[in-house]
């Protein structure tokens, strides 16, 4: 039920911005997880390194 007096204008844009405050923070929340996701850390970069070597040289034997 509306409120006698408020514009459905006012309506429509307290909907948006409600809407608003739901969507952004997930995604935020979403790059930043992606963001992670692609971002190795030196340990995982090493051992990554450390395999291709090592598979190099048991293909060579």
């Amino acid at each position: 039920m509306v409120i006698r007096g408020m514009n459905l204008s006012l309506i429509i844009a307290c909907i948006v911005i409600i809407l608003a405050l739901i969507v952004l923070p997930l995604i935020v929340s979403y790059k930043a997880e992606k963001r992670e996701r692609n971002n190795k850390n030196e340990w995982d970069k090493i051992k990554e390194y450390g395999n291709k070597i090592n598979n190099k040289t048991r293909e060579k034997y």
